[in-house]
């Protein structure tokens, strides 16, 4: 008897955790947190910069660094890198490349690929609804499957599905490219013509795509995590898996004595969410934006990755913050010289920072709260010898996180624990995701145009430019006509070349024979118009069969991976993309910049889950 009750107790104690932590989740969601994207990048080698949507500034890339609508991406000459939107979908990109994150919301991401080659990869059937949009098309890869393209310095589209089938929109009508299947798409955006041929050859680009994709599929870490996050192929080589009462399983990492969460990385402050977390360890992705942290006597810090049963939000970081010393502050009534944070444990009580009428512009000191409190009665991890990190007001506001200190609850003692909006703005500084600066990479995108099934542009029109053609605009803008290599003439038909043809006519008979290389055009073959009857038929290459690779992980995650910036040592592919000719890079940017100040930090916010994730929801 003395057992069952004791099994009776252990099963409640369970329950309760799990009602507090659900309970906590649901306290903390806001609508329109929900409503927002944020992709990551999983991987860098060579020359990766990131352009801010919010400030226009190029800054370097590094792994774990988040991304939100507007940013674009660029690679320098054999560079690569890898971006996450979700549990099963990500995007390659290819040396000498250019791409922008035109709509990223919960669910729905629409880039435009401006030049160089990527392979966008689903890994198994998602609701997500991505578009790739270029110069002459869209692209719609709505299933499972591993989809090629390339735009070429003449604005000419390539795509190829090396898995499974995709639909490829234009204003005259659509076209399927089947597994096995290569289209050429070129001129206007209001009328081009297409070539389907037999898919090109394999090469090295595709090779290291299929290097990634098995390393993905063979991770076993997203079964131990709930609904909603991803990243947790990075946590495979890392550290282990383990069952702890009354949590489950928790995630343990391979660290140094003496290390700690939220010390080895760097606050930059983000659009929306003011302050983020961007962490240096190499699998610092998942642990930091979604679940808690605890500390164990017998086997030191470890990761607990969120109840089941309740879809979790992206959150910026999972941390208190708070002020102590004495000391010039920043903003009225914030008087401490320094800012530290703690990391949160299982089903503590969590304050937002960000959400709505806490970081809109004017806003400063009006959703300030600061309590006295004693710091190790409040948070749990602040009793840990190692547990609280530290520095000076002005160094946050700086962007300076060199020389992070660590200090312990006593050295503290009474503090100023901060509860919604941060009593520090942003500096230049606090937009770059490293000390060191952005490559000099050739930007020469600002004035392609794209074609859009969706028809939306961007959130800010460019002044004195007006959309005049459904769909189509200019990198980056809102409004603007197609314009590419070939652009049709006004109130006339545009006679297409020798074996082209546009939508609404018929097809050639006999199929295309690749001939070229991958990136350049055929000028002679079987070409058709969008739209046109016959395309399918004997002068289409045959459709073939797609495979599937198996997976370890979940049904509803994502297969994980297991290269990261610091377990694997950066390597200088040979592939890189066409390299189109440079221009300067626009400045337009719909997403708002707070100006730097010294005190307040307008911008707009929104809270997420405590342990959660806002961004690649399925």
């Amino acid at each position: 008897m003395r057992r069952i009750f004791q099994l009776r107790s252990l099963l409640m104690t369970g329950v309760v955790f799990w009602m507090a932590g659900a309970a906590t989740v649901a306290r903390a969601q806001d609508p329109e947190d929900l409503k927002r994207g944020v992709a990551r990048i999983s991987l860098i080698n060579g020359d990766v910069t990131v352009r801010r949507g919010d400030s226009g500034e190029w800054v370097a890339g590094v792994v774990n660094a988040p991304l939100l609508t507007d940013d674009r991406i660029a690679t320098g000459a054999n560079s690569r890198t890898e971006v996450e939107f979700d549990s099963v979908s990500c995007l390659r990109i290819g040396g000498n490349a250019e791409v922008r994150l035109a709509q990223l919301e919960s669910g729905i991401y629409r880039l435009e690929i401006a030049k160089g080659t990527v392979t966008y990869r689903v890994l198994h059937d998602t609701t997500a609804n991505a578009e790739l949009d270029t110069p002459s098309v869209s692209v719609r890869p709505a299933h499972e499957g591993s989809y090629r393209i390339t735009v070429n310095d003449a604005g000419e589209t390539e795509i190829t599905a090396r898995a499974g089938d995709v639909e490829v929109f234009t204003p005259r009508g659509s076209q399927w490219v089947y597994n096995g299947q290569t289209m050429t798409a070129r001129g206007s955006a209001a009328d081009p013509e297409f070539q389907m041929v037999t898919a090109l050859s394999y090469d090295e680009w595709d090779r290291w795509n299929d290097s990634r994709d098995r390393l993905l599929v063979q991770s076993t870490s997203a079964q131990y995590v709930p609904q909603g996050v991803y990243g947790t192929e990075d946590l495979d080589n890392s550290g282990t898996w383990v069952s702890v009462a009354p949590y489950g399983n928790v995630w343990r990492p391979s660290v140094a004595v003496g290390w700690s969460p939220y010390h080895n990385g760097r606050w930059v402050w983000e659009d929306w969410y003011g302050w983020v977390w961007v962490s240096y360890d190499s699998w610092g992705w998942a642990p930091y934006h979604y679940g808690r942290w605890f500390h164990d006597a017998s086997f030191g810090w470890a990761w607990y990755p969120g109840a089941f049963g309740v879809r979790h939000a992206w959150s910026p970081a999972l941390v208190g913050f708070f002020g102590y010393g004495r000391g010039m502050g920043f903003g009225v009534g914030f008087g401490y010289g320094n800012i530290g944070w703690v990391p949160l444990a299982p089903f503590e009580v969590f304050h937002p920072w960000w959400g709505l009428g806490l970081n809109g512009v004017g806003s400063f000191n009006r959703g300030i709260s600061l309590t006295n409190v004693t710091i190790t009665n409040v948070y749990r991890n602040a009793r840990v010898a190692n547990g609280i990190s530290a520095v000076s007001a002005e160094d946050f506001r700086s962007g300076r996180f060199a020389g992070i200190q660590r200090v312990s609850g006593s050295q503290v003692g009474a503090a100023g624990s901060i509860r919604g909006q941060m009593p520090v703005g942003p500096s230049a500084s606090s937009r770059q995701f490293a000390d060191r600066p952005a490559a000099n990479i050739a930007h020469s995108s600002d004035n392609t145009r794209f074609y859009s099934r969706s028809g939306q542009g961007t959130q800010r029109p460019t002044a004195g430019v007006t959309q005049n053609q459904t769909g189509l605009s200019r990198f980056g803008d809102a409004g603007g006509a197609a314009q590419n290599s070939r652009p049709a003439q006004a109130g006339a038909s545009q006679t297409p070349a020798a074996g082209f043809h546009r939508f609404g006519e018929p097809a050639a008979t006999q199929p295309a024979q690749r001939t070229t290389t991958p990136g350049t055009t055929q000028r002679n073959g079987n070409w058709s118009s969008f739209g046109s009857a016959g395309t399918t038929g004997s002068s289409t290459p045959a459709r073939q069969p797609y495979n599937p690779p198996s997976q370890n992980n979940r049904g509803d995650q994502r297969p994980a991976q297991t290269q990261t910036q610091q377990r694997s040592p950066q390597s200088t592919p040979s592939y890189s993309a066409p390299r189109p000719q440079p221009s300067a890079p626009s400045s337009s940017a719909p997403r708002t910049a707070p100006p730097a100040n010294s005190g307040g930090h307008p911008a707009s916010g929104g809270h997420a889950a405590s342990g959660g994730h806002g961004g690649g929801r399925r």
